[in-house]
């Protein structure tokens, strides 16, 4: 009895180590087929079996095994791939440190028409600028600087705490409350100044109709009188009794003009028919 137990927990503990070797190849991804692509670096820090292989981003592979060489002090890198990839000759790979402090593979393919078999070498194998790299390149630029923040913040602290800027702020805070009050008063008169606007606006409006009626009856009277004073003029010559009148209305004014010119008419040409007589007597004051 004590035999058969042995046996049952031998049993079950080639089982378990069995389901834990599958299970850790199939969380590192390993049951699948894949093509197999080597690369050779001499860096592989924070890199592990089950990094990620990726293009642009995408994820194609893992790394599924690493060997450290001695004899070239290189670590050679089995990348599992994705069957379906076909990787062009000229294809490199380089290792690239992501924001957790962990490492991928990064694959830049090439432009060669002819493709690569399984178990080629990529090129490459160097390691990119993590982030970690580049805050350490930058920490002498920000201990530098350091000092210059300290001094910026001592300044600032002396300002905030200087009673002047206190004073300020309170005469602000009191002209703010003094502003909103006025605004206040402002806004509840507001309806009454508009009223009494519209009222002025009203009473304008009839100040401007009587002083165009006022003006319209100065022009009506003075076109009034200015026609009553032509109709007397008239009226004066069409009468017989004045001078103007009978000057018009006369026959005899017309006689005696018709015989002046008549009269006139006669002297010229007799001038011109006896020019010695006329000049003559216009020489010596006498008769020929």
């Amino acid at each position: 009895m004590k035999k058969a137990d042995e046996l049952k927990i031998g049993i079950w503990t080639v089982v378990a180590i069995v389901a834990m070797v599958f299970g850790i190849k199939f969380l590192k991804g390993q049951l699948h087929t894949s093509t197999v692509y080597y690369m050779l670096s001499p860096n592989v820090e924070r890199v592990a079996e089950s990094s990620h292989v990726k293009i642009n981003g995408y994820k194609v592979g893992f790394v599924g095994s690493m060997n450290y060489n001695y004899a070239t002090n290189t670590v050679l890198l089995g990348l599992y791939l994705d069957p379906s990839l076909k990787l062009p000759k000229g294809t490199s790979a380089i290792i690239q440190p992501d924001l957790l402090g962990n490492s991928n593979i990064y694959l830049t393919l090439g432009d060669s028409k002819e493709m690569m078999v399984a178990g080629d070498t990529l090129l490459g194998g160097g390691m990119a600028n993590g982030l970690i790299d580049g805050v350490a390149d930058a920490m002498p630029a920000v201990m530098a600087l350091l000092p210059k923040v300290d001094t910026l913040l001592t300044g600032l602290n002396r300002v905030v705490n200087d009673s002047k800027l206190q004073e300020s702020l309170l005469a602000i805070n009191t002209l703010t409350h003094k502003l909103d009050r006025t605004l206040t008063e402002l806004n509840s008169e507001l309806p009454t100044i508009l009223n009494n606007v519209g009222d002025a606006s009203a009473n304008l409006d009839t100040l401007s109709i009587e002083l165009r009626e006022a003006e319209l009856q100065r022009i009506v009277n003075q076109a009034s009188a200015t026609l009553d004073s032509v109709s007397q003029l008239v009226a004066a010559l069409n009468s017989t009794q004045g001078t103007a009148g009978k000057l018009i209305n006369s026959d005899e004014l017309h006689t005696q003009l018709e015989s002046t010119i008549a009269d006139v008419d006669s002297l010229v040409n007799d001038i011109k028919a006896h020019p010695k007589r006329y000049i003559n007597i216009r020489i010596f004051g006498r008769d020929k």
